[in-house]
């Protein structure tokens, strides 16, 4: 029957309030964007969408092997299997709670239907003055095959506090699946947020994952995304400054092979002056795999002195990948400091000339340049478990000696 049926036929079988039955009438009047939509130019979601999903997820049991799996060990873990919160911590200053109907304007057609029908997701509220040493890991694990499945987050941070989170979305099947997860967070005075996402999903999972930062006064918050497995992975990323000394910072690395497919939109909106974003994005492809960039910076007219830099380097690997990059610059003021780079290209033949010169294969030498590439995308990263992951899953990737790379 294809997606939308799917949910048609699903939303007629739930209680639902009235405004979430005019969003989702929004939704089926639009449907999901296509690439007549500007912001979906070079990604389709046809082929996706046409498959048949199953909405409600009942799943089974997950052991606490396979959470040890894919956990990076932090005491303080938020579980989810198939929708369902099966396990949360008890922090000292820190309120952990499931799905909360949170509001939040929107004329995202995706956004709409997550606001419509999501019944699944997490709410974390951390208290004013909280320093917590330890990451807060949140895991989303899907069992049901051919599974469709929406989350809806709320984090918020109060005042003078610092907080780190690491999230993974991770089916435990071979089959198809899609994930529509939307996170937002909310960023009080002078906070330290960092928020690591590792997309490293089986070779049929498909994503679209949006998360929304709202900002204070004098608040710091880093989002790094490590996208290195999946079929398709859509992240749009959306800061919004809303008070002076406001600094925004975003690092991603996509390595992708085969037929993947990975898009990284970022929207930072300057509302305030004398605030800053720096945003490093990289990009890794082989075989016949696809990237796609756009990252916007907005400079609104009362914004003076704002520092913003943006760079997105690419490189193609193959002959029959590509890569779509589009930077974009709205600035409205006049005392600012803006930049943006884009370069796509291969690998250096003087380097490679220069190691294989040193008795190094080409393979080898190739490999070791991608790694030094790429890994400068995940250097700002603090946590260290997640940055000992990133390499060693780069290095895999790239079947480079991670030990010789170092």
């Amino acid at each position: 029957m294809g997606l939308i049926e799917n949910l048609k036929s699903y939303s007629e079988g739930v209680q639902i309030s009235t405004e979430k039955k005019e969003l989702f009438t929004s939704f089926m009047s639009k449907g999901f964007p296509t690439t007549k939509d500007e912001e979906w130019k070079y990604t389709s979601l046809k082929k996706i969408v046409t498959k048949d999903y199953n909405i409600e997820n009942t799943g089974e049991i997950i052991d606490s092997s396979t959470v040890e799996k894919y956990s990076l060990g932090f005491d303080n873990r938020i579980i989810f299997s198939d929708g369902k919160l099966i396990g949360s911590p008890n922090i000292k200053g820190v309120s952990v709670n499931g799905f909360s109907n949170f509001g939040s304007n929107t004329t995202d057609s995706i956004l709409q239907l997550n606001k419509a029908l999501a019944q699944n997701g997490f709410t974390i509220s951390v208290d004013k003055n909280t320093v917590l040493e330890s990451p807060i890991e949140i895991l989303f694990f899907s069992t049901t095959e051919n599974n469709f499945s929406q989350y809806r987050n709320l984090i918020s941070v109060g005042d003078n506090t610092e907080v780190k989170f690491v999230e993974r979305i991770q089916a435990l099947n071979d089959s198809t699946s899609m994930v529509n997860n939307f996170t937002q967070i909310n960023c009080a005075k002078n906070t330290k947020v960092e928020y690591n996402k590792i997309q490293n999903n089986t070779p049929e999972s498909r994503l679209i994952d949006t998360v929304n930062v709202y900002q204070e006064q004098d608040s710091t918050c880093e989002i790094n995304t490590l996208i290195f497995g999946g079929s398709f992975t859509r992240n749009n990323l959306n800061f919004e400054q809303n008070g002076s000394n406001c600094e925004s910072n975003m690092n991603g690395i996509s390595i992708l092979d085969d037929n993947q497919l990975a898009d990284n939109h970022t929207f930072v909106d300057h509302k305030s002056a004398h605030c800053r974003s720096n945003e490093m994005y990289k990009g890794v492809y082989l075989g016949h795999s696809k990237g796609v960039f756009n990252g916007k910076i907005m400079v609104r007219p009362d914004a003076q002195k704002i520092d913003a830099f943006q760079s997105n380097n690419n490189l193609l690997l193959s002959d029959n990948s590509t890569i779509d990059s589009k930077p974009q610059l709205e600035i409205y003021a006049d005392d600012v400091k803006c930049s943006h780079g884009c370069t796509i290209g291969q690998l250096d033949e003087n380097a490679l000339f220069y190691m294989r010169s040193r008795g190094i294969g080409i393979e080898e030498a190739k490999a070791v340049l991608t790694y030094a590439f790429a890994s400068e995308a995940i250097e700002n990263i603090s946590v260290e478990e997640v940055k000992l992951l990133a390499q060693k899953l780069l290095a895999h990737k790239l079947n480079v000696d991670l030990d010789f790379s170092l």
